[in-house]
């Protein structure tokens, strides 16, 4: 997998606030920062279900991340909006999605994608 990998278009697009709490959720200058804050908290209790990297229009090879939580215990969906990400970003990124995306998984087994 490679950076680019990343910019996907999925088929629908997901909210960037809470509509019912506008408090929940949280704008980012960097990965660095955002990671200071949810890289040691528990995946379980903050369960990514969605990600979106997508080219900052307004600053040239900077990207913007969208991380998608839900606090499972408070049912409270947390949007994250990171911005100035850069391809040096990248390994941190995986560091931090990869063990999310297991975590997903796990949640819906036995189903599997069927081919």
């Amino acid at each position: 997998m490679e950076f680019k990998d990343l910019l996907i278009e999925h088929d629908y697009y997901c909210a960037d606030r809470n509509f019912y709490n506008r408090k929940e959720g949280a704008e980012w200058d960097s990965f660095d920062e955002f990671l200071e804050v949810y890289n040691k908290l528990n995946p379980d209790l903050n369960f990514v279900f969605r990600w979106d990297l997508r080219e900052n229009e307004e600053k040239k090879e900077k990207y913007i991340l969208e991380i998608f939580m839900v606090f499972q215990r408070r049912g409270v969906f947390s949007p994250h909006i990171i911005d100035n990400i850069t391809v040096d970003d990248f390994e941190k990124i995986k560091e931090f999605l990869q063990p999310r995306f297991e975590k997903l998984v796990k949640m819906w087994l036995p189903f599997k994608i069927q081919e």
